[in-house]
């Protein structure tokens, strides 16, 4: 059985993004959520339009210049060192292809905050499903 396809509408999720966060007694790593808008991705699908609101299809490599929920974190992710990252989708269909890039699906994998967090696509039209 295949996947819902992933549109522009909805979000890319990740927790924990964890990120240093200055206390009195000094940085802290704490947990954050970690949210991109996929209303705000590029590089995807311009002429493959999903339901009566013609939404584009979210592809593979597909990404989003900023995102949000980190912002308490002001020191930096422990990894990436930086606050309201870039996120990318770093997997797609195996199967089902557009511009030899695979189609983004509802629970594909995410890179999140320039790669502090790994997070997952939460955005799906659910009468279109695609296999692999």
């Amino acid at each position: 059985m295949g996947l819902p396809i992933c549109p522009t509408q909805g979000i890319a999720m990740a927790f924990p993004d964890v990120c240093k966060t200055p206390t009195p007694g000094g940085p802290v790593p704490l947990p954050y959520p970690n949210i991109a808008q996929l209303a705000d991705a590029t590089d995807v699908a311009d002429d493959l339009l999903l339901g009566p609101s013609s939404l584009k299809a979210v592809l593979q490599d597909s990404s989003i210049a900023t995102s949000t929920g980190d912002e308490a974190g002001s020191i930096g992710g422990v990894t990436s060192g930086g606050i309201k990252g870039a996120c990318s989708v770093t997997s797609g269909s195996s199967t089902v292809l557009y511009g030899g890039k695979g189609i983004a699906r509802f629970g594909d994998p995410t890179s999140q905050n320039d790669d502090n967090a790994v997070g997952v696509l939460m955005g799906a039209f659910p009468t279109v499903l695609v296999g692999g």
